[in-house]
C-alpha cells in the first residue's frame, strides 16, 4: 500500500476541520428559531393572560354597576311609600285631632275628654262620669251630647276605631257585671254599638275591656281612681 502524500494529507486534514464547523453552523442556524418560538409563545400568553384579566374587571365593574341601580331604585320606592303614605297620614291626623279638640272645648266639657297623639295614633280619653253612673255600662243623660260631634267628625274618615273600657281596682260584684272585666267589657261595646248605629261601618269598630289592668295614675286616692275609670278611642290606619 503506497504512503499517503503530503496532499492527501493536507486534504484528511481540512476535511476533519470542517465538519464539526458544518455541524455548529447547522446547530447555530437552529437556536434563532428555538429562541424565536419562545419569545412568541411568552407573548402569546401575555396577550391571554391580559385579556382575562380585563374580562375580569369588565364583569366586576358590570356587577358594581347593577347593584348601585339596584340600591337607587329601592331607595326611590322607600322614599315615594314615605312622601304618599307617611305625610298624608300625619295631615289627616293632625287634622283630625284639631277638629276634635275643637269641638270638645266648644261642648264645654273640659278635663272630661282628652285628644293626643302618638305615632300613628289619635286617642280619644273620656272619663267615665260623662257616659255612665257609677256600676253602670247604660249610658247616661249627657253620654248622647257628649258622642254626638265624635260621630260626626269618625263618620267622615276611614280610620279603625278601637274602643278600651277601662275601671279603677275597687272590685265589682253584681249578677251583671262578676268583675270589673265584665263592666269595662261592656262599657265597650256599649260605644261601639251606638257608633255603628250612628252609621260607622261596623269593620271599623272593635271593642276591648282592659278592667284595672292599665291604669294612668295610682289607684290610692280617690282622684287616681277617677282618672283611671275612663273610655278611650284609639284611631289608627287599617291594617
Amino acid at each position: 500500500m503506497a504512503e499517503p502524500t503530503l496532499n492527501d494529507m493536507l486534504e484528511r486534514e481540512n476535511q476533519r476541520a470542517s465538519a464539526p464547523a458544518s455541524r455548529r453552523s447547522g446547530n447555530t442556524a437552529r437556536e434563532p428559531r428555538e429562541h424565536s418560538q419562545q419569545i412568541s409563545a411568552r407573548m402569546f400568553g401575555n396577550v391571554l393572560e391580559a385579556d382575562n384579566q380585563q374580562q375580569d374587571e369588565d364583569s366586576w365593574v358590570t356587577t358594581y354597576m347593577d347593584l348601585l341601580t339596584l340600591l337607587l331604585v329601592l331607595f326611590v320606592v322607600l322614599l315615594a311609600n314615605a312622601d304618599l303614605t307617611g305625610g298624608k297620614q300625619q295631615d289627616e291626623f293632625s287634622t283630625m285631632q284639631g277638629q276634635i279638640e275643637q269641638q270638645m272645648a266648644s261642648s264645654g266639657f273640659g278635663d272630661n275628654v282628652e285628644v293626643s297623639r302618638s305615632p300613628g295614633k289619635i286617642n280619644i280619653k273620656l272619663n267615665d262620669k260623662i257616659l255612665f253612673d257609677s256600676g253602670e255600662a247604660t249610658f247616661n243623660d249627657s253620654a248622647a251630647e257628649v258622642m254626638a260631634p265624635i260621630v260626626d267628625l269618625l263618620a267622615k274618615n276611614r280610620l279603625m276605631i278601637s274602643v278600651e273600657g277601662h275601671t279603677d281596682n275597687i272590685p265589682i260584684s253584681t249578677a251583671q257585671f262578676p268583675s270589673n272585666w265584665e263592666l269595662s267589657a261592656a262599657r265597650a261595646i256599649s260605644v261601639v254599638r251606638l257608633l255603628q248605629q250612628r252609621g260607622i261601618d261596623g269593620q271599623r269598630l272593635r271593642a276591648i275591656g282592659y278592667a284595672d289592668s292599665l291604669p294612668l295614675q295610682s289607684n290610692d286616692t280617690a282622684e287616681g281612681r277617677a282618672v283611671n275609670r275612663r273610655v278611650n278611642l284609639v284611631l289608627s290606619e287599617p291594617e
